[in-house]
């Protein structure tokens, strides 16, 4: 979206209020002659029974604006698709030679090769393409699935709900939230309504870079007998997910990312309890629904899992979580136990992950080159992504039980 016309709705949406006569002129004048659809749409939005003066009328016209500029990109990204396909096939077609055993190019030839050399995407497109012959990592087209992997690695994304992550497309990420509420009564027959008084804010935070780069020689991934591409990305993704996990479980209030345990409320147990039970955990959970929380998860430090899986019903040695034959406790009052090693020892979280939120710039994505170290025959893999958040509703939605020292 231009400059301008991202200024117009910014200060219609901050001043809570339509669009006038000349920004709507603005906007109309800015749509090229080619976006019919998108003329009409934003005409029949003035034209409407909200008119053009009314926060809906301006809702409606940026979201026509920005599928436009949607289209736009794809038909872009298409155009590019299909220049980098007839360059593959022309190369194919003159210098087949090179892919198979043959006769090298003439000398004034030489240098017309040598700025067409195919990377190894494109050699993979002139052979088929075939995922066993080096794997694929990520291509573009699919690496947005990549938060899918991150989450299955991350102890801490997998406690949260689909709707707790979200993704967003501008440095700054803001959660907006209700303050408090207040003003409900009952109301005699014919009487007024009592008005209500809500009171909002927003909290903000700004997206961060989590990074690795990891180099393989050309030899070891020639030689290797195991698809050494796919292990080397799985590798950067784990890390990445242990970095996350660092921060979203204990990041301080001046870190990238805050954590969870410096918003939530602490609950430190008396001398002598040196253990989280269950009877804990149940306190925990009648805490969130004592203020309509719905208690979802259990992040546990690794030596309180065990402490939970090992404790035992007073007087009788059979252990709560069941037989040791059977599954190791991994539920608590219904909600799943999520062992965590960043988690500090003798911490437990209880939380409504509802109230969780954490915002995705830009999923894992990793990338590979072949010329970056290209004296060395050296190929680098590298792995970024964009992160923004934690960001907790209400410090009662994430409750944290310690135990007592020994």
């Amino acid at each position: 979206m231009k400059t301008e016309l991202r200024k117009i709705l910014e200060t219609a949406e901050t001043e809570d209020r339509g669009l006038s006569a000349r920004e709507i002129a603005a906007v109309i004048n800015s749509v090229p002659a080619e976006e019919r659809m998108a003329r009409t749409e934003i005409l029949a939005a003035v034209n409407g029974a909200a008119g053009s003066d009314s926060p809906e009328t301006r809702t409606a016209i940026a979201e026509t604006l920005k599928h436009m500029d949607l289209r736009a990109f794809d038909a872009v990204e298409e155009r590019a698709r299909l220049d980098r396909e007839n360059e593959v096939r022309s190369l194919a077609q003159r210098h087949g030679g090179f892919l198979t055993p043959g006769t090298l190019p003439a000398p004034d030839e030489a240098q017309e090769w040598r700025s067409l050399m195919p990377s190894l995407s494109e050699y993979r497109a002139i052979s088929g393409g075939v995922a066993s012959e080096g794997g694929y990592t990520v291509p573009a087209e699919v690496s947005g699935k990549y938060i899918d992997a991150l989450k299955a690695k991350s102890t801490f994304l997998r406690g949260l709900p689909e709707g707790s992550i979200i993704p967003f497309a501008s440095a700054t990420f803001s959660v907006p939230q209700l303050v408090s509420s207040t003003g409900a009564d009952y109301a005699a027959e014919g009487q007024a309504i009592a008005e209500g008084q809500m009171v909002w804010g927003e909290v903000k935070f700004e997206a961060k870079k989590i990074g690795e780069i990891q180099w393989a020689s050309v030899e070891v991934l020639e030689d290797s007998a195991v698809d050494q591409r796919r292990v080397i990305a799985d590798n950067l993704l784990r890390d990445a997910s242990l970095k996350f996990d660092a921060d979203a479980f204990t990041g301080a209030a001046n870190n990238p990312i805050k954590g969870v345990l410096s918003q939530g409320v602490s609950t430190t147990l008396g001398a002598g309890k040196t253990a989280v039970t269950y009877d804990d955990l149940a306190d925990s959970v009648a805490r969130i629904e004592a203020t309509n929380g719905t208690p979802s998860v259990v992040w546990a430090s690794v030596d309180m899992a065990a402490a939970l899986r090992k404790e035992k019903a007073a007087g009788s040695g059979v252990y709560q979580a069941g037989s040791p034959t059977d599954s190791p406790a991994s539920t608590a009052w219904g909600l799943p136990i999520l062992p965590s090693a960043f988690l500090p020892s003798k911490t437990v979280i209880v939380a409504d992950a509802s109230r969780i939120v954490v915002g995705v710039r830009r999923a894992a994505t990793v990338r590979i080159s072949e010329d970056a170290r290209f004296d060395r025959d050296q190929v680098g893999f590298k792995l970024t992504m964009r992160m923004a958040g934690v960001s907790v509703a209400e410090a009662s939605s994430v409750q944290i039980i310690k135990a007592a020292a020994s």
